[in-house]
């Protein structure tokens, strides 16, 4: 489904020279749920971005499907990858109402951007909205701009969802958030990756939400994976455990890493 072949990424800035991923190999199955943990510089964001196509890698190939990706550009993939970033305020358009994001989201891998919203179609996005349970049904004409935080990264999961994407991409996509609304958008991810059964991968430096989404979970450090549990090794994984794992390789000033859902 997604292949990733000894996928690297060296930025160089003047004599500077930093491996931020190295020759990593990873391949998915439809549906496979990939958490990744490590410390800040660990390769995490990068490692999606090579997938979404934000800037090519150094060295290896992405495919998807049969597909070989590596040289395609961000906007074509993003007909088929969906990508959640940590700030709320990116993943919408402020100006627009919340049922013209919708629609606009709807136009995912289509041509041209307009879009008109028939009655018939604001029924059927009320409806959708109202699946998220946070209230946003009857404010489909107020602007995004003037949501909460939360309102509006449980908009962008419904958006990155509501055409189903080959590949949904989660970089810290709650990281942002007070406790109770990360919560509730880590709750909404989940039951929409379950429900339509995307191939996901997402990043987070909290190791209980890390061990309780998916069914995969790597750990990263200085680019490579030291790390990767499965199944039942990662649903009896504890944090405790987790925090051995990095002490291992000399991670241990990272307070990030001890963070918890609660």
């Amino acid at each position: 489904m997604l292949t990733l072949e000894r996928i690297s990424k060296t930025f160089q800035s003047g004599a500077d020279r930093v491996v931020a991923v190295r020759a990593i190999d990873l391949a998915f199955e439809q549906g496979d749920f990939l958490t990744i943990i490590g410390s800040n510089g660990a390769g995490k964001s990068t490692l999606l971005s090579l997938i979404a196509g934000t800037f090519p890698p150094t060295e290896g190939k992405v495919l998807l499907g049969e597909q070989d990706i590596t040289n395609v550009p961000a906007h074509r993939r993003a007909r088929r990858i969906g990508r959640i970033v940590q700030d709320p305020l990116a993943g919408t358009a402020p100006s627009m109402t919340v049922a013209e994001n919708l629609a606009l989201a709807m136009k995912r891998g289509r041509r041209g951007l307009r879009f008109a919203l028939s009655r018939r179609l604001l029924s059927k996005l009320r409806d959708r909205v109202a699946a998220l349970n946070v209230g946003l049904e009857d404010r489909m004409d107020c602007r995004a701009s003037l949501l909460s935080g939360g309102e509006r990264q449980a908009l962008t999961v419904l958006m990155a969802t509501l055409v189903p994407p080959e590949v949904l991409l989660l970089d810290e996509h709650t990281a942002a958030l007070d406790p109770r609304n990360a919560v509730m958008i880590t709750s909404l991810t989940c039951l929409f990756v379950e429900r339509l059964h995307l191939t996901t991968l997402m990043v987070t430096h909290n190791m209980e939400q890390a061990i309780e989404a998916g069914n995969r979970l790597i750990m990263m450090h200085k680019g490579e994976i030291i790390h990767e549990l499965r199944g039942e090794q990662k649903q009896q994984a504890t944090v405790s455990e987790l925090v051995e794992m990095f002490a291992q390789h000399h991670v241990v000033d990272d307070e990030l890493l001890l963070e918890r859902v609660f």
